[in-house]
């Protein structure tokens, strides 16, 4: 059984809590991902010289991608990373992100028929993860259709044709049954490059 959730934007979070406290709450988030990037995102990290490196925040503040944590409506005691609002303490049982990102016809290895433009604006999925400190079977597959959601919502209003997701090899095999199709390998980060019309999302919005 799902347990019961709603879907927090870190821009409103931001509204009433520092970027120290957000970072103190999400502390103990835990991955079982091997991704350093995936790990690092909702970390504080630094820089040689002591400057801090790009984090969620960051990104989010530059205005390069928008944020979401996904809670549990349940007020939880227990120490496996919980989110502190005003109204109480919820368990933080994932996150993602949605930008956009452009692919040039260059970028692309594999698959150029799937996309034939020289070069195509997407939405990315990114940094879609679960807490793995909470039982959560069908959680990927959750936030997944909550990413559709948004993407939709926004695509009605501006367009864009196609979804983007660049994952691990481990994940190829999970989205490829989620109807994504593999176009390439992104070599800079060392992942794959997936992508769905978003026209075949909406029709199960």
């Amino acid at each position: 059984m799902s347990p019961s959730i709603t879907i927090l934007d870190l821009k409103s979070y931001l509204q009433h809590y520092s970027s120290e406290e957000i970072l103190s709450d999400l502390a103990l988030f835990n991955s079982r991902s091997g991704s350093e990037d995936l790990c690092q995102f909702l970390q504080e990290t630094f820089n040689e010289d002591g400057t801090r490196r790009n984090n969620f925040i960051d990104f989010e503040n530059k205005h390069l991608c928008r944020v979401y944590f996904v809670l549990s409506e349940k007020v939880d005691s227990s120490n496996n990373c919980v989110l502190n609002l005003k109204s109480g303490s919820y368990p933080v049982y994932g996150y993602f992100s949605i930008s956009a990102k452009i692919l040039y016809e260059s970028n692309i290895s594999t698959n150029q028929a799937v996309l034939p433009k020289k070069t195509t604006i997407t939405f990315l999925i990114g940094h879609l993860c679960k807490n793995v400190s909470y039982n959560w079977e069908k959680g990927g597959q959750f936030m997944l259709q909550q990413c559709f959601e948004i993407i939709e919502s926004v695509h009605q209003k501006i367009g864009i044709e196609y979804i983007l997701i660049e994952c691990e090899k481990s994940l190829v095999d999970y989205y490829l049954k989620q109807k994504f199709e593999k176009i390439g390998f992104n070599k800079r980060n060392n992942l794959f490059q997936m992508i769905r019309k978003v026209a075949e999302v909406s029709e199960n919005v």
